[in-house]
């Protein structure tokens, strides 16, 4: 109709300027209005032409509509995921700071200790008619890089979306999001976020307990899959071969566990000594021993022995003068309580 009015138009021009145009440019000017005719538009699709996927167990994210609004034509913090003008902007944030990145590439990862908002998720209006879709990937090697374009077909991407959204954590572990766009016309787009690591779970220490009484130099262990440091009465302690060991600062001991998330265990402790037996003083005709060092008890005597310092009976079968039990040589042992002890080997 528009193509047939404007041919109108122009005869009409032509009958009232009479013979004044030669019919080859009246033929010619025809033609180029034919050129002008607005063409079909046969491939436009609508959001409701777009399938949507079923939901692929695994893909561990919820997804909370918000009210964050940009305004026209500009992403938040002027993000540009796309080389092309015309194509959809996807701009991935979290706390306001963008977190676009590239498919593909090294990955790295921040460290949270809440299941609060991970990323919040927009697409400029130039994407508007265009369906979107988000894929929580939970990373099990941090070392990897990020997945390319051709992986992005095989990933279960869920139901379409209407952004703006936020993405949040089901559980703890590690997470980079991607995002898909398909335009009207079928092109697809896809940016990524850098890795978040969510950890809720505090540092365990092992070998000691709060509250109770261990001489120093006692072995430790403080484990965490993330364990960033441990400091021990506020210095930090250097770990040999997994364990820590107990320090004095007066009487106590204030062991300190933190991971890179910020979750942090606290232990104190007693120093009972420096481990070393203290021998009841001899008197003639006693036969009082001294005992050896390193609270080893290598000889028939009678000690004077303190609760919780570790001591170490030597070789052979043992008597203990408060019972009528044989004890085994060659392991380590505590006393219930400071006193006299006779031992005969």
């Amino acid at each position: 109709m528009c193509g047939n009015w404007k041919r109108a138009a122009v005869l009409g021009l032509t009958v009232l300027l009479g013979s004044m145009l030669p019919m080859s440019t009246m033929l010619a000017v025809e033609d180029d209005v034919e050129t002008e005719a607005d063409p079909v538009s046969e491939n436009v699709v609508s959001d409701e032409d777009v399938p949507e996927e079923e939901m692929i167990p695994g893909n561990e994210v919820a997804v909370i509509l918000t009210a964050w609004e940009t305004e026209p034509g500009v992403a938040p913090n002027g993000a540009e995921t796309s080389e092309s003008a015309d194509a959809p902007k996807i701009v991935i944030t979290r706390g306001g700071v963008d977190k676009t990145r590239s498919l593909g590439g090294e990955v790295t990862f921040e460290y949270v200790n809440n299941w609060g908002t991970m990323f919040e998720v927009a697409v400029n209006e130039s994407g508007e008619n265009a369906s979107v879709y988000c894929y929580n990937d939970k990373v099990t090697d941090m070392e990897a890089e990020a997945k390319k374009e051709a992986d992005m077909d095989s990933l279960g991407w869920g139901l379409k979306l209407s952004p703006p959204m936020s993405i949040e954590p089901l559980s703890d572990g590690c997470y980079v999001i991607y995002v898909k766009v398909v335009t009207a016309g079928g092109e697809k787009y896809y940016a990524r976020s850098n890795g978040i690591v969510v950890d809720t779970v505090r540092p365990v220490i092992k070998g000691v307990e709060e509250g109770k009484a261990y001489p120093v130099g006692t072995l430790f262990q403080a484990e965490d899959a993330n364990l960033d440091y441990v400091l021990v009465n506020e210095q930090k302690a250097v770990s040999e071969n997994g364990n820590y060991k107990v320090a004095a600062n007066g009487t106590s001991c204030v062991i300190r566990a933190k991971d890179k998330a910020g979750n942090e265990k606290t232990c104190s402790i007693t120093v009972s000594g420096t481990g070393t037996p203290e021998p009841k003083p001899e008197e003639p005709g006693t036969g009082t021993e001294t005992p050896d060092d390193s609270n080893v008890i290598s000889k028939s005597g009678e000690y004077t022995l303190k609760a919780g310092v570790k001591y170490h009976l030597a070789e052979g079968k043992w008597k203990l003068d408060r019972d009528s039990s044989v004890y085994q040589g060659g392991n380590d042992f505590y006393v219930n309580a400071d006193g006299s002890y006779a031992f005969s080997k």
